[in-house]
């Protein structure tokens, strides 16, 4: 029964690392996001975080795609209401609200289907740093031939340099969680 015991101390022990490991790569690939955006055909802000859809406009505005997609916006949201009438009748134009999504796998879903009727090849995905990699992840398992850039913005409720204080902590676990939920799910079921 001894032995048992202490088999079972060294398992749990391995796990508890094995599981550190994980999350210390995986707070490590939250500050890696963050390229020059190159030209894409378009950009998909996913919409949930403060500050998201003002670096998608900002970076539409600086001619990095003729297409801005806000996936996630609640239904009764409007252009008006998200950009405060701060965006002109050729900006409206080109800007798309993407109303049915409620979570990151339905976002790639929803994207997917606007991407593939207009014929593009390549979106800059914009979410906050500590959500890009489980969006990054997703949106790469379900448009697989789509040349995806991914581009994080700093929100005020997470702070990546001191990411182990706080509210940062509990948004990384969360995230942690769930990246890994999405991981065994692409993986067990190879739901696209």
């Amino acid at each position: 029964m001894k032995n048992l015991s202490k088999i079972q101390l060294i398992a749990a022990t391995a796990l508890l690392a094995a599981l550190l490991i994980l999350f210390l790569d995986f707070v490590h690939d939250t500050r890696a996001y963050r390229p020059a955006i190159s030209v894409a055909d378009a950009i998909v802000v996913l919409t949930g975080g403060r500050g998201r859809t003002e670096e998608g406009l900002a970076q539409f505005r600086k001619g990095k795609a003729g297409l801005l997609i806000l996936s996630g916006v609640h239904e009764d949201a409007d252009l008006d209401a998200i950009f405060l009438n701060r965006i002109n009748k050729v900006e409206r134009s080109k800007i798309i609200l993407e109303k049915q999504s409620t979570s990151t796998y339905e976002n790639a879903i929803e994207v997917r289907k606007i991407m593939e009727e207009r014929g593009l090849k390549s979106m800059v995905l914009i979410t906050s740093g500590y959500h890009m990699k489980r969006a990054y992840y997703t949106f790469t398992m379900v448009m697989p031939d789509m040349r995806t850039e991914a581009y994080s913005i700093s929100t005020p409720n997470f702070d990546g340099e001191r990411w182990w204080s706080g509210k940062s902590l509990g948004l990384l676990a969360v995230e942690f969680v769930k990246y890994y939920w999405y991981v065994g799910r692409f993986t067990v079921t190879g739901m696209k």
